[in-house]
């Protein structure tokens, strides 16, 4: 402090070299407005009160970032195709597309080449479209409980974040909608299915005879890699045999001997494994949906890493994205009415960081929000 009552931050401040005294003193903040020099750096400890007002600031006014964004046409031609090509799965089909099935047309070698490269590179596309419609709406879901948490500490934000968020509010859903639009819901109960599904046995068989004594654990290896990416992924299940694939390859190595007779047997074991989770679809076609309630959790940026994490799998999102009915930002909840495998699934699978609940109870009568916001996930933890 300089004898003209002027506080700064450090000794070293420029304006103090024709002070004609310096004192050092403690001041509390409130005396202390008005009298700061606006050219030191001050310093505050980790836990001042300033810092996480700061913080929550900075999490409300982010929200602007998202808000008022002209269409882009481009964008949405991009939406249009990649929901064309999605529908029928995440990769084109081998050979001539149906599109060009039956026309009549034979077209050389080298046509049908480059219309399976351009195939490929639109379905290449249309995958990386939708994972960013999926990281871009869960970036919003993150800015939106950060908003809520900052409100949680510091009320009288309120006047101003609460039109913010209403607006965001809409945006979400938009963005919500688009990217459930690029994923196929018979997909996401099929997975579901596959929980069902037994360990299978292994049968003995000259098919198997390039693998030795190795092929009951090449079998058990190739359906534990098939069923666990199955159960989690928005892909149709015959998407999936690639896994089979790589387990295959890898027992063979390079040897020859058995080998196109053991993937065309694992060929058949995946067909079989597909057809048996689908009967199981069908068993439960006629069960009703259940009111299930789940927690969204927030994406993680873990040290060092540039991208923030997500702990929802693709079939987890893509599940909260069709089936969403109601949402309660303020406790970062969703309500969402699934068939009663994905029900199934979700209730068995519940995790600390996506907490999951039946929500409606027997002849309550309570309209869906009203449930939602009594649940709390904190007390469901407890239990």
């Amino acid at each position: 402090m300089t004898g003209k009552g002027k506080l700064h931050g450090t000794e070293d401040c420029g304006s103090l070299r024709s002070a004609s005294s310096v004192v050092r003193v403690e001041v509390p903040l409130r005396e202390a407005a008005g009298r700061l020099c606006g050219s030191c750096r001050w310093s505050l400890p980790t836990d001042s009160p300033l810092l996480k007002r700061g913080a929550a600031v900075i999490d409300v006014d982010s929200l602007k970032v998202w808000l008022d964004r002209e269409p882009d046409p481009e964008h949405e031609a991009a939406q249009a195709d990649a929901a064309l090509a999605l529908a029928t799965g995440d990769y084109p089909r081998t050979g001539y597309s149906e599109a060009h099935a039956g026309d009549g047309v034979q077209k050389e070698e080298s046509e049908a080449e480059d219309l399976d490269d351009e195939e490929w590179q639109r379905f290449s596309r249309a995958r990386e479209f939708r994972l960013g419609r999926l990281e871009h709406w869960r970036r919003l879901h993150t800015c939106m409980i950060r908003s809520n948490e900052a409100l949680l500490a510091f009320p009288d934000l309120r006047p101003w974040a609460e039109p913010l968020q209403a607006r965001l509010t809409e945006v979400i859903e938009q963005e919500r909608w688009a990217f459930a639009a690029l994923v196929q819901p018979p997909n996401l109960v099929e997975a579901a299915a596959v929980r069902l599904l037994s360990e299978p046995e292994f049968t003995p068989g000259q098919e198997f005879a390039g693998l030795g004594e190795d092929a009951p654990k090449v079998v058990r290896r190739a359906w534990y890699a098939w069923e666990r990416r199955a159960a989690w992924s928005w892909r149709r299940l015959e998407e999936h045999d690639w896994a089979v694939a790589s387990v295959v390859s890898d027992a063979f190595g390079r040897r020859r001997k058995g080998r196109p007779e053991a993937e065309a047997t694992f060929d058949g074991l995946v067909a079989g494994w597909v057809s048996d989770a689908r009967a199981r679809v069908s068993q439960y076609s006629e069960a009703p949906r259940q009111l299930i309630a789940v927690k969204l959790p927030l994406l993680v940026r873990e040290p060092n890493e540039e991208k923030a994490a997500d702990s929802l799998s693709m079939w987890e999102s893509a599940v909260i994205a069709t089936y969403q009915v109601a949402v309660n930002w303020p406790e970062a909840t969703a309500a969402l009415l699934v068939p009663h495998l994905i029900a199934e699934q979700l209730l068995d699978t519940a995790t600390s960081s996506m907490p999951v609940c039946r929500l409606a109870a027997p002849d309550t009568g309570l309209p869906v929000e009203a449930l939602l916001r009594a649940w709390r996930p904190e007390a469901s933890d407890e239990d």
